[in-house]
């Protein structure tokens, strides 16, 4: 499901993932069958990683949760694959990322756009 280094559950493991392996396997998951330039909820992203981890239990658990989401946005951004729209918040696709979801390797391609 996604390559992980970490050995605990919840929280643990999801801070124990490397970013970029995980921002681009959430990627494929969240935009497979998103047409370019449309809008996809942000909270699909959330729901991929508490499939995958659980739902945070606690207070400290939301937060950190919560962080790692914002910077597998921020990767997205950065790679310029998705956006975040001004206007609601949802997530766009953007070209680059429509060739990401084709990538055999989404990771590798995922580090060759940062």
């Amino acid at each position: 499901m996604t390559e992980s280094s970490g050995t605990g559950t919840g929280v643990e493991a999801l801070l124990g993932e490397e970013i970029i392996a995980l921002a681009a396997s959430a990627f494929t998951v969240v935009f497979t069958g998103v047409g370019l330039g449309r809008e996809q909820a942000r909270n699909l992203l959330d729901k991929e990683l508490y499939g995958r981890f659980g739902k945070p239990r606690g207070n400290d658990a939301y937060h950190a949760y919560q962080a790692v989401i914002l910077q597998i946005v921020l990767v997205w951004e950065r790679a310029g694959i998705a956006a975040r729209a001004a206007a609601s918040g949802r997530l766009v696709l953007l070209p680059d990322g429509a060739r990401l979801l084709n990538a055999t390797d989404a990771a590798r391609e995922l580090r060759k756009l940062l």
